[in-house]
């Protein structure tokens, strides 16, 4: 009797300890895990209508820390400005040309280096009429916002380009279409919103 007793007492004992044991691996993936997040990604809240159809003012979204876009990539950029506060300009917009591309807009129509490029995240009563013709040098990018009619980016400014460094961060395609929710959990948060606008 006193020996089933204490078989019973090491079976629940060893349970306990395999319980603990997985319990703690899981935090130790989990912490593991947060850190990784943490130090690689960040979350941005947009600020304005240049982006729309897209992204909307008050959306949040997660970029990832990297300064290495491919065409058609969201990025988050430094403007190198301050904005109205004495903050720096933050904006995010869509790498459209990299360096040794040459972009043509023709009547608002887009074409990178000869070819006419399809872009079904620009809505057709979002776009504009500008005609532009602009050589990019390496080490640069050419960047629009997707509302072409109510965007300041490189049509219009900053010399028609921007140095690539300038980008601190790639947003995730991960968290476009969960934006909602993103949006609904950083909330909770007080983060720095981008100037993605005018």
């Amino acid at each position: 009797m006193q020996n089933k007793s204490l078989i019973n007492r090491n079976k629940v004992e060893d349970a306990l300890g395999t319980v603990t044991c997985v319990l703690l691996c899981l935090l130790l993936v989990f912490a593991v895990s947060w850190v990784f997040f943490a130090v690689n990604y960040f979350a941005v809240k947009v600020d304005g209508i240049s982006m729309e159809g897209t992204l909307h003012d008050g959306d949040f979204i997660y970029a990832f820390v990297s300064s290495n876009p491919r065409r058609g990539d969201i990025v988050v950029i430094d403007t190198g400005e301050l904005d109205i506060n004495g903050n720096k300009k933050i904006i995010i917009k869509r790498v459209i040309a990299l360096g040794g591309d040459t972009v043509e807009l023709k009547s608002g129509v887009l074409y990178l280096n000869g070819e006419k490029v399809d872009e079904p995240y620009v809505e057709s009563a979002r776009r504009d009429d500008t005609n532009l013709k602009v050589d990019i040098p390496e080490g640069h990018m050419f960047f629009m916002g997707d509302n072409r009619r109510d965007s300041e980016d490189c049509r219009t400014s900053y010399d028609h380009k921007m140095v690539v460094s300038n980008i601190i961060g790639i947003v995730a395609d991960w968290s476009l279409p969960v934006k909602g929710a993103v949006t609904a959990i950083n909330n909770l948060f007080d983060y720095k919103k981008a100037d993605t606008g005018r």
